[in-house]
């Protein structure tokens, strides 16, 4: 009885897919492609259920060390790969134990050397991927120009590395100063090996290129998550640079004035209730939240983080990060309060239950710091409002809500904050609690509560030259007159 039998005798696959699998080369590494496309097994599943038919044992290959005197370079195309030498046998991981012919070749291979010409063969299976990945490690891996790409990439303060194939070349982009612009481009036929090569750097699954897959590594100083997403070219590469050299955690530095500055130096040092900075992604909203937690005396508070990812390691702080099917944040939060904190920052509120979480630990003795996506600070108001959060815990437990933007600095030499700060008093909370509109909020702030829009801060910043004009034209529609 053949695999493919087996499989369908048990339940595995269909007739259908039967009738597929038996049309194939049964050599073929593509049995198991259409195996697990078509099914619910996964690589692993699959490749346990060979080792059972085949009676092979299963190596995972994860403390894999090459053996000297084995030219792997030989073995790349049989996808077999020798791991291990004990007692004259020689043991071997392959994916199809049923080939006969790579069998063969291994034979001849092994004993046409020298030192191992009298040696047995002892056959593992493994994953097929997991082969490739090995290969791609010992034999192909492009650590240089990826080491010259970051390299370069941080030099130039930037954020983020795009990597994007096109029909007959792949472009690699970097956003600085939140704009993309061009580094290099390359011909089509050097794309595989750049992206497999970053693949196994970030531990992903190189045979899988038809669903996103997001992994990080490290380079330096610099922490590096990578998230790839397939296209119709092949899959496009984005890298986020996490490297704390680039943080500068002084408050005065981000382009907040000195009455802003002194009333963030005083509400951080208050015992409970909430502080939401808002605004869209990229708009340095945790950078400014890390420039508050720095204000902290973090000897006699207990600071600990949500994050996801952790932007910045900030000493004396204890930081956790977010890991989906792990920890969530919601999640997080109630682990959190068990460990007796007194300043939480929670990542970002994304749903009822993480705006719950914060607002519950906000009420409970609790400095909360948090991010909110929304357009303004009033905004951020009716957000936590979607999230079924009663009006009047809104009231009572905001401390500030700051919105703002990152935009170009004059003469474009980096970039400094735009902002508004909402500091609600007694009768905006009111106006909260009896669920007033957001005109009626905005008006009152504006007449009682010397507030400033975005706008405004924008249009004073530009007529003392510190940010771009161009740019709050093009970018924000905001007229300087």
């Amino acid at each position: 009885m053949s695999f493919i039998n087996y499989l369908l005798n048990n339940g595995y696959i269909d007739k259908d897919i039967y009738n597929i699998l038996c049309n194939q080369d049964s050599n073929s590494n593509n049995i198991d492609d259409i195996i697990i496309s078509t099914t619910g097994l996964l690589e692993d599943d699959l490749v346990k259920l060979k080792s059972q038919y085949y009676n092979i044992p299963y190596t995972n290959l994860d403390n894999f060390v090459p053996i000297d005197n084995v030219d792997y370079s030989k073995f790349e195309q049989l996808q077999a790969v020798p791991f291990s030498i004990n007692n004259n046998i020689i043991n071997i991981a392959i994916s199809n134990p049923n080939n006969l012919v790579i069998k063969d070749k291994i034979n001849y291979y092994i004993t046409s050397i020298d030192c191992f010409s009298h040696v047995n063969i002892n056959y593992f299976i493994a994953k097929q991927s997991k082969i490739q990945q090995i290969f791609q490690e010992l034999l192909h891996t492009n650590n240089n120009e990826i080491n010259k790409i970051v390299s370069d990439a941080i030099s130039l303060n930037a954020s983020d590395i795009h990597i994007t194939p096109f029909q007959n070349f792949f472009i690699i982009m970097l956003r600085i100063d939140g704009e993309l612009v061009d580094y290099k481009t390359f011909p089509i036929s050097e794309y595989q090996s750049l992206a497999v090569s970053l693949k196994v750097r970030s531990n992903l699954d190189i045979s899988e290129n038809r669903r996103p897959q997001s992994g990080q590594f490290c380079i330096n100083q610099a922490d590096l998550r990578l998230s790839t997403h397939p296209t119709i070219y092949g899959e496009n590469i984005v890298i986020r640079i996490l490297n704390k050299n680039i943080y500068n955690l002084n408050i005065e530095s981000l382009g907040f004035n000195k009455d802003e500055i002194e009333y963030f130096k005083k509400i951080v040092k208050l015992s409970q209730g909430i502080i939401i900075f808002c605004g869209p992604t990229g708009s340095g909203k945790t950078t400014s939240i890390y420039s508050l937690i720095d204000l902290i005396n973090k000897k006699s508070r207990n600071v600990m983080t949500l994050e996801d990812p952790i932007e910045y390691k900030m000493a004396n702080v204890k930081q956790t990060e977010i890991k989906p099917g792990v920890l969530d944040f919601a999640n997080g939060v109630k682990s959190l309060l068990r460990q007796d904190p007194d300043v939480i920052f929670i990542g970002e509120i994304r749903d009822d239950e993480t705006a719950h979480m914060a607002i519950r630990a906000s009420m409970t003795g609790h400095l909360v710091f948090t991010t909110i996506h929304s357009n303004d600070s009033i905004g951020a108001i009716f957000r936590l409002k979607h999230f079924n959060i009663q009006s009047s815990f809104i009231a009572e437990n905001i401390i500030a809500i700051i919105s703002q933007r990152l935009v170009k600095k004059y003469a474009n030499k980096g970039r400094i904050v735009i902002s508004e700060i909402l500091k609600p008093d007694i009768n905006l909370s009111d106006l909260i609690s009896n669920n007033a509109s957001r005109l009626e909020m905005l008006n009152y702030a504006i007449n009682n509560l010397n507030f400033k829009t975005i706008k405004e801060d924008a249009i004073q910043k530009a007529k003392h030259n510190l940010v771009s004009i161009q740019e709050l034209e093009s970018k924000y529609n905001i007229r300087i007159d």
